[in-house]
């Protein structure tokens, strides 16, 4: 979605929220690449990050959209935090059927995917790949314009 669109979208949203109290509920990543860790019984192991055909563009274009609305008065922040998402799998092919269904445009780079396999190919008792995203969840009232 273009800049300029979710600006408007913003503008649609305030007027559909009731006076007083609604709020808007932001929630989207934080637009750092997530990480990927091979965790081995007690041993987390980094061995790379999702790929994202935008390369996360549109969280950065949603961030100046709410800055936008904000300055122009539309919104008021009431509430921001960063939580970490995870994600676990047992194996690869269950981390990219998940991507496949839920994040249609993130993939596996193959020498991550070959470094998570050497990872899970281990003697460890207890294996699982765990993707961390990092989220904002933000909370804003909407101001009405005084006329």
């Amino acid at each position: 979605m273009a800049p300029e669109s979710m600006v408007h979208a913003l503008e649609i949203i305030r007027g559909l929220l009731k006076a007083g109290n609604g709020r808007l509920l932001d929630i989207h990543p934080s637009g750092e690449p997530p990480p990927i860790f091979v965790r081995r019984d007690d041993e987390r192991h980094l061995t790379g990050w999702i790929q994202e055909e935008s390369d996360y563009a549109s969280y950065a274009q949603a961030e100046d959209a709410l800055r936008e609305a904000v300055r122009r008065g539309w919104f008021r922040r009431e509430q921001r935090q960063l939580v970490t998402f995870a994600t676990y799998a047992t194996d690869l092919a269950a981390l990219r059927e998940h991507l496949r269904h839920n994040w249609q445009d993130a993939w596996i780079e193959e020498l991550v995917a070959m470094q998570i396999e050497n990872q899970l190919n281990s003697l460890a008792r207890e294996k699982e790949i765990i993707v961390e995203e990092q989220i904002w969840l933000s909370r804003y009232q909407p101001r009405r314009s005084k006329l």
